[in-house]
């Protein structure tokens, strides 16, 4: 149900509005779940504040058409903290009190993704998670298709990292830029399903290649004191390190901890590197990590840049990965919502199905079974980049590198 009063996202627009104008309909009311709070806070607020200039932007140039009237758009934003038992306490306000029409849970976590779907799925309301890539959730909705008729996933699966993972150390071992060695790789996860999940398909690729998983670390969330399991490194002796935090807390803690303890294991990194946070934070210890995705790159991507550009010009700050991922959610959403011209859930689920949206991070088309948006280099990529002077260059794969990888040896 929308609500009668005329919010202020869209209050400089209808005060304006000639004489004789098109009466608004109701607004729509989107409810948003997401950490603007604790460890993943960096990426909550920028998913957040990347929505919120989307919308703007569509009330600016007069809302959408829904059941044949313009309509205004409103948000209205929770914290999840990244924990699932206040995520669904967000969502039960949300589509109760605030009976919002749509709802998007979790902008960032997996594991609050997969309780809220439980509850949304019992309200009937259309719903859409953000950036995680758990492919617990989409193994959710394909086994209980009519339960999850109306819910979709706009982050690749994880198992797309673990490809990324296996083929950029398989391309170093190629190019001699690194040897395998004894054939043994380290993985150091936080303790969410997105840190488990990313281990959990990456892991059997290396198997399969003769690789032989020396050690399998999992630490909480936002964790920062990684001194014994440098220790255990030593002892293990791997041929290739593998780390996954949300938290950029985490992300800095261990590489600063692995430059002083004087580990010169080849790093590859999931996630954490993506925020600006990290580098600040890691300084030049940073230099030589391999990390994953990078998926904007404003410094060497000229479509990258020009969008960065009109970012900046709406939001106020250049865009960094979470703003590019959280603008092209929201417009993937507010297209198929002018498409559908409704906000009815089947409706609006038929759109997304249907879906093959182009955006600065990749290219959306779905899995009409998974409900989840096809990966690789030809729909949404996961490149490899590694940090070389303080700056991110791509290096995998090869059609997308701007630099080659080197360890400065």
């Amino acid at each position: 149900m929308r609500s009668n009063a005329i919010r202020a996202a869209g209050l400089t627009l209808a005060t304006g509005m000639a004489l004789g104008a098109p009466a608004l309909a109701d607004d729509l009311k989107i409810g948003v779940i997401g950490p603007l709070s604790g460890p993943a806070a960096v990426s909550g607020l920028s998913m957040q504040q990347a929505y919120q200039a989307r919308v703007d932007k569509l009330n600016a140039e007069g809302g959408v058409t829904l059941d044949g009237e313009p309509a205004q758009i409103e948000l209205i934003f929770e914290d999840s903290a990244s924990r699932p038992e206040q995520g669904v306490s967000a969502a039960q306000k949300l589509l109760t009190r605030d009976d919002v029409d749509i709802l998007i849970g979790d902008s960032i976590a997996s594991s609050v993704t997969l309780a809220v779907m439980e509850v949304s799925a019992s309200y009937g309301k259309f719903t859409m998670s953000g950036q995680p890539v758990s492919i617990e959730i989409s193994k959710k909705v394909a086994a209980q298709p009519d339960r999850f008729a109306n819910f979709w996933k706009t982050g690749f699966n994880s198992d797309n990292y673990g490809a990324t993972l296996w083929e950029t150390v398989q391309m170093m071992i190629a190019d001699g830029t690194i040897e395998a060695g004894d054939k043994k790789v380290a993985f150091i996860v936080e303790d969410t399903d997105y840190g488990k999940s990313n281990m959990e398909y990456a892991a059997p690729l290396f198997d399969e290649g003769g690789w032989t998983v020396a050690s399998s670390e999992t630490v909480s969330l936002g964790y920062a004191d990684f001194y014994p399991q440098i220790s255990k490194l030593r002892g293990d002796a791997p041929d290739v390190l593998i780390s996954v935090f949300t938290s950029v807390n985490s992300g800095v803690a261990l590489v600063k901890q692995l430059a002083e303890q004087g580990v010169e294991t080849p790093h590859l990194a999931i996630y954490y590197p993506i925020r600006s946070e990290f580098l600040e934070g890691a300084g030049e210890q940073a230099n030589g990590l391999l990390w994953s995705p990078l998926l904007f790159d404003a410094v060497n991507n000229p479509r990258h840049a020009e969008f960065s550009t009109m970012y900046e010009a709406l939001a106020g700050n250049p865009a960094n990965g979470d703003h590019a991922l959280g603008w092209c959610q929201m417009d993937l959403l507010l297209g198929n919502l002018a498409k559908a011209g409704t906000a009815e859930p089947a409706a609006l689920s038929a759109a997304f199905k249907d879906t093959d949206y182009s955006c600065v991070v990749g290219r959306y088309v779905f899995d009409p079974e998974t409900h989840s948006p096809l990966g690789g280099a030809d729909y949404l990529p996961a490149p490899t980049a590694q940090i070389q002077d303080g700056v991110s260059y791509a290096v995998w794969p090869k059609n997308q590198a701007t630099r080659e990888i080197s360890f400065g040896k």
